[in-house]
């Protein structure tokens, strides 16, 4: 069979109809399209590395990228991100990539695969551009034409040769909703500042400026920031997610009352399979705690 039809099929018999394939060969101008972005939290400073894919697969030619839908199949009131509301999506992901990479390696025994989520250092946003599976919005998120940004992506690097799909011809347009409503300002129009994103402050170890308090107050989350996408025209019509475990195990809310009966060992110890807890009980108290005196 063929290597491509291979993988869409067992991605779509897991349920997982965003799918795509991209070249392993990132093109030059993404490196010169990062230097003038500049630094981004928690991405690596090295921007070579990020286009490396030789590096992580020595011989890889090919990448096969997954979209995974995280929308809730309900509203649901809470104070933690979307994303962050399920079992860590890092552990959900890798595991779906697994089973396809069972299914092509059973194909393809003598070739290499390996699965990436966002904790390596690959520009993961722009394989899944390439691989036809969304356009960048004024926000920065990767917007599918269907379950619009509120997805996550995993990539497998393969030294299959496979057919790229072609970037998707969409843009915003004329809607500037997100401008209007990120809590920190930073969508506007020719610039962007990362720094001021309210999802990043939430996660911010170092000591919070009076500026960057201001912006954590303005909404009442303590981990992450849905503004920007839960306005999005795209988003408001997407459909829940059809994965299972995005519907189970769900926390939606931290309470004082929650974080003040944990130690700091015993709430790492407890909450460590959710993603809201890598960076520790401390930074999450802080938050509320500032949230509760604005």
């Amino acid at each position: 069979m063929n290597p491509k039809l291979l993988f869409t099929q067992t991605a779509y018999a897991l349920h997982l109809d965003a799918c795509g394939v991209a070249s392993a060969t990132l093109p030059p101008h993404l490196l010169e399209r990062l230097q003038q972005t500049g630094p981004v939290p928690f991405a690596p400073e090295n921007l070579s590395s990020r286009m490396d894919t030789q590096a992580l697969l020595p011989g890889s030619r090919s990448c096969m990228v997954v979209l995974f839908p995280y929308k809730p199949k309900e509203e649901e009131a809470g104070n933690i991100a979307l994303y962050a509301r399920p079992l860590d999506y890092h552990k959900i992901n890798h595991q779906y990539l697994e089973k396809i990479i069972q299914v092509m390696q059973e194909a393809y025994p003598e070739e290499s695969f390996l699965p990436l989520v966002d904790t390596s250092p690959m520009v993961d946003r722009y394989l899944a551009y390439q691989a036809g599976l969304g356009f960048f919005g004024r926000n920065h998120c990767l917007i599918h034409p269907t379950y619009g940004s509120f997805v996550t992506i995993g990539s497998i690097l393969t030294t299959l040769d496979m057919a790229p799909d072609s970037p998707l011809s969409l843009s915003c347009g004329d809607c500037h909703i997100c401008q209007h409503h990120c809590p920190g300002g930073v969508i506007r129009e020719g610039h962007f500042n990362p720094w001021h994103c309210k999802s990043y402050l939430t996660q911010k170890k170092e000591e919070l400026t009076e500026e960057e308090i201001q912006i954590l107050r303005r909404t009442p989350t303590l981990f992450g920031c849905d503004e920007c996408q839960l306005h999005c025209p795209y988003n408001q019509k997407a459909p829940a997610s059809p994965l299972p475990e995005i519907h189970e195990h769900r926390i939606s809310t931290l309470t004082e009352e929650m974080l003040s009966s944990y130690s700091n060992r015993s709430f790492d110890k407890t909450f460590r399979s959710y993603a809201f807890a890598w960076r520790g009980k401390k930074v999450l108290s802080r938050n509320l705690e500032l949230l509760s005196k604005k």
